[in-house]
Parts: structure tokens; sequence; C-alpha cells
């Protein structure tokens, strides 16, 4: 049997370790002891035998058979004592054991009749369980409405343990039993997700309230819980049939819880068979309560200074939520100005850099046209200085060749004469 397994389902169950295991308690005080077993009779006992049980005890005797008989006899008692009392706890601790095995082997088969049944709905209704399936896998929306029987919400409230998608949940008019909205109360417990419950319209009774209480304490998600029209004081009985007198464990429980929890702000227990002792307990329980806007007790049997206690405090509560809502508002305002003014002084600071950064740009290109012009200058003037030294040397050389053949020429003349 998989351990995992028997305590996810005493967790839902809403069982402890003693509820699960069933009593452990040992016999009480004397509680089958041996008759026969008596203590020794020390004035029985011959003097010699005395002596030697005595001084087999570190004792020393007086030589007197009486005075010897009464020290050894009270000796003798508390050796009796100690080992009655010894044969108790080993009888004690038998008795524990096999009431541990018993209780053991009573979880394992009261889980496995209800795994046994959970199959066999789900083998009997394949849509629901393909549903179900879906929810496990976070495959669904974010809303869920689903026509379900006691025990198909067993099996809904193990899928939404693991499901992070559904925010919304309306199981009304289902005929749910007490038992069955237990372990919907308990889907609380871990997930995180569900924002909205509605469970109007079943036979949903203390058990109920009390899981609900048990939730809460810890849940930091839940913000809407409708129980409207179930017989939460269990004054019509869990599948619709008389009880008698109210139950209000439930409505403590869940009224307890609404003093720590600060997520809730609308709880509807309309019609809802609340007894004068459930109202009391809700009215006192929402006085400390400050996030609580709407709680509906009306159609039962609740007092009329209760509900306008609940009714005073719930107004003090939504003037403190519209003042803060307010001041979250106007908050939110001067952070959007803020930001909004921030955004426009950094456009502002970036339009100033890239202007300068366009200016600085421009004055560096234009001193690289100055340069390149000069540059030119300076290559022209090279250019015309190397073509006029050319022609003077052609010059030079020609004046040369001329003067060289006119030298010549005389020579020849010369020559001549």
């Amino acid at each position: 049997m998989d351990i995992s397994l028997l305590r996810d389902f005493e967790e839902l169950e809403g069982l402890n370790e003693n509820d699960a295991l069933g009593a452990t308690d040992g016999p009480e005080e004397g509680e089958d002891d041996d008759p026969s077993f008596k203590p020794i009779n020390a004035h029985s006992l011959q003097p010699a035998d005395i002596q030697y049980e005595l001084e087999k005890r570190g004792m020393k005797p007086t030589g007197f058979q009486n005075t010897d008989s009464e020290m050894l006899q009270k000796e003798f008692d508390k050796e009796f004592a100690a080992n009655a009392e010894e044969a108790r706890a080993k009888r004690k601790e038998a008795k524990r054991r096999a009431a541990l095995q018993a209780g053991l082997q009573k979880r394992r088969e009261r889980m496995e009749a209800a795994l046994q049944e959970e199959q066999d709905e789900m083998a009997n209704n394949m849509q629901v369980g393909m549903v179900l399936e879906m929810i496990k896998e976070n495959l669904a929306g974010q809303s869920l409405r689903l026509d379900v029987n006691s025990v198909a919400a067993r099996v809904l409230s193990k899928a939404m343990w693991a499901n992070n998608t559904i925010t919304c949940m309306d199981l009304s008019s289902n005929q749910l039993s007490d038992h069955a909205g237990s372990y919907l109360a308990r889907i609380l417990k871990r997930n995180s997700t569900l924002k909205k419950i509605e469970l109007d319209n079943n036979y949903l009774g203390p058990k109920t309230c009390a899981a609900f209480g048990e939730s809460l304490r810890a849940n930091d998600s839940l913000v809407y819980l409708s129980l409207d029209s179930n017989p939460l004081c269990g004054l019509i009985g869990e599948e619709g049939q008389g009880a008698g007198a109210g139950d209000s464990s439930g409505i403590q429980s869940l009224s307890d819880a609404l003093t720590v929890n600060k997520t809730l702000t609308s709880l509807n227990l309309w019609r809802a068979s609340l007894t004068q002792e459930a109202g009391e307990s809700l009215a006192n329980a929402v006085q400390l309560n400050s996030t609580l806007l709407f709680c509906e007790v009306g159609g039962s049997l609740v007092t009329m200074a209760d509900v306008k206690r609940i009714a005073d405090k719930l107004d003090g509560n939504l003037a403190g939520f519209e003042n803060f809502e307010r001041t979250r508002r106007k908050s939110l305002v001067t952070d959007e100005q803020r930001r909004l003014d921030e955004e426009q002084r950094q456009t502002e600071e970036r339009k100033k850099k890239e202007l300068a950064e366009w200016l600085h740009s421009r004055r560096e290109q234009r001193a690289e046209d100055r340069r390149l012009k000069e540059e030119d200058k300076i290559k022209e003037a090279l250019a015309a200085a190397e073509e006029a030294a050319r022609i003077a040397a052609q010059e030079r050389k020609k004046a040369a060749e001329e003067k060289a053949a006119a030298e010549e020429k005389k020579k020849a003349a010369a020559k001549k004469k």
C-alpha cells in the first residue's frame, strides 16, 4: 500500500493520527490483573528463611521474628507492586500494538473501499472522468461548472490539488453530501489558485463548515465563498432528512478562521439553517475581521442584534476598503504621472544627446572637408611646381642644345676659313 496515498486519503478525510488509528489506550490501573497473583506472606516463612531473604536484599536481621517479618513483608510488597506494574505495562503495550495494527488495517480497508467506489463511478460516467482528467492535467479553462454526485466530487477534489488554472468553481444544486463537501473544502489546503467557490443548494453541513474553517486558516487566495441553502448546522440532515437540534460546531470553526483569514471578502450563508449560537459566533468573529465586505446570514435563526452587529462591522470594512481604493487609485495616478514625467525627461535627454552628437559629427565632418580641401590645394600646388620645373628643364635643355648647335656651326665656319 502506497503510504503517501494513505496520507492523502486521511488529509482529505480530515483525520489525525489518533482518529485514523482508533483508541490505543491501555488498561486502567489494576485492570486484567491475575487475582491469584499476590505478594508472598513473610509471616508464613521460617526464621531461617526470613533471615536469608533479608540478607539477600542487603538488610540486617534484628533477631526478633515479628520485626524481621514486617521488614521483609514491606520488601515483598514493594517487589510485588513493581512486578504488577511491569506486567500491566507489558499488557498495555501489547494492546497498543494490536490496536495500531487493527487501526492500520481499518485505514487501508476504508481507503480501498473509497477508491473502489470512485473507480466504479468513473467507469460508469466516462464523460465526467475525462473532464476530471483534463482538470488534473491543467487543460481546463478558468471557470468550472460541473454536474457531479458526491463520489465524483471526491475525485474532483483530488484533481483540484494539482490544478493551477481554474479560478472559479460552481458545483451548486448537485445534492452533494456533507462528507463530499468536506473533501471540496480541503482543496484549499493545497490549491492557491481558486478565488471563487459556489456550493449552493446541496446537503452540506457541519463537517463541510469545519473543513472550510481548517482550510481558510492557511489559504490566502479564496475571495468568494457561497454556501447558500445548505443545512450547515445539520437542521435537516445530511441527505435532507430531519436531524433534530442544530450543530453549530462547524460554524464555530468557520468563525474562528474568519478571525485570521485576510483574503475572503464575500461569504454567503443565506438560508443555511444557522442557529442563534452560530449567528453569535459569526458576529463575534466578524468584529475581528477587517477584510470581509459581504456576509449574508438571512433566512435563518440568527437574531436581529447579531445581524446588525455584522452589518455595522461590514459597513466599516467597506468604508475602509473604499478609502484604501481611493488612496490606491490616487497613488496609481501619481505613479502614472511620475512615470510619464520620467519618460518625457528621458525623451528630452535623449533628444539633447542626439542633437549634441549630430552637431559634433557635423563639426568633425566640416573639419574633415576643410582638411581634404587643403590637401587638394597642396597637391595642386605641388603638381604646378613640378610642371613648371619640368618646363624650365625643357627650356634649359633646348637652350643648351641651341647653344651647342651654334658653337658647332661656328667651329665649322672657322674651319672652312
